[in-house]
């Protein structure tokens, strides 16, 4: 019992299905197909998480038991017994503190997050505080994942996913360029052979990283810079650069007007 008010007490401990179905409940939807039509393949919700409407209905049973929804008995257009949902006030305080607060774990980023982006967007609400602030929220882990040496297979898949997860970030709140991009002082460089390329490939050693680039249509090189540098720039395949080339060296740089 302890626990069940606790998690009452806590919006952001509900899990995505439960927050997600309190959120659609205090905008309105006030019967149970009307929360589990969001969770449909083609509703608002189903391109991140689609349910049946079963596991939809366990959900709301849960957020009633909590104390977050109350259902009274109603009569249908056509005279047949229906049960209408209302958020109670606790509820709708609750819905407010799950849909605002960011997801502690990077994993939760393909389900959660996304799924209170897309209520926050449905409503025409400004999402960037909410992105900054989950961007904070991740800030501590990602940067001790993306510094780390372990070269496991573990290791190097949660590395990339902090890496994919701050660049997810950058494009989503900017469109155009990631954070800081927008103060950043234009540099003039004395390498006058700059060409704009797309990284291919980035292997790490101990110390130095490969970084292959492909230049045009059938034209590569390759760049060799320090690992730290590497995590530095967030290389990637797909990463668009600039290779800035003096005599035989190839150096890298980043054009923040050229990520999309």
């Amino acid at each position: 019992m302890a626990r069940t008010k606790a998690l009452a007490n806590r919006g952001e401990e509900l899990d995505a299905v439960a927050g997600s179905s309190l959120v659609l409940i205090a905008r309105g939807a006030s019967h149970g197909y009307d929360v589990a039509r969001h969770f449909a393949a083609n509703g608002l919700l189903g391109t991140v998480l689609t349910l049946s409407r079963p596991v939809v209905y366990r959900a709301i049973k849960l957020l009633e038991s909590q104390g977050l929804v109350v259902s009274r008995e109603s009569v249908g257009v056509r005279g047949q017994l229906k049960w209408t949902l209302t958020c109670t006030p606790h509820g709708r305080r609750t819905a407010e503190s799950w849909l605002n607060s960011p997801v502690e774990h990077l994993r939760e980023m393909r389900s959660e997050f996304l799924l209170r982006y897309l209520l926050l967007e449905s409503v025409g609400a400004d999402t960037t505080d909410f992105i900054r602030s989950q961007r904070n929220a991740l800030d501590e882990v990602t940067s001790g994942l993306i510094a780390g040496q372990n070269r496991d297979a573990v290791a190097l898949w949660r590395r990339e996913q902090a890496r994919a997860a701050l660049r997810f970030l950058d494009e989503l709140e900017s469109g155009t360029a990631p954070r800081d991009a927008a103060h950043a002082p234009p540099v003039n460089l004395s390498a006058r052979n700059q060409l704009r390329a797309t990284v291919v490939s980035v292997k790490h050693g101990d110390i130095l990283s490969s970084v292959r680039l492909d230049v045009e249509a059938g034209q590569s090189m390759t760049s060799t810079i320090t690992h730290e540098a590497t995590d530095a720039l967030r290389l990637a395949p797909g990463t668009k650069v600039i290779a800035l080339c003096k005599a035989t060296d190839v150096m890298i740089a980043v054009d923040q007007s050229m990520i999309a």
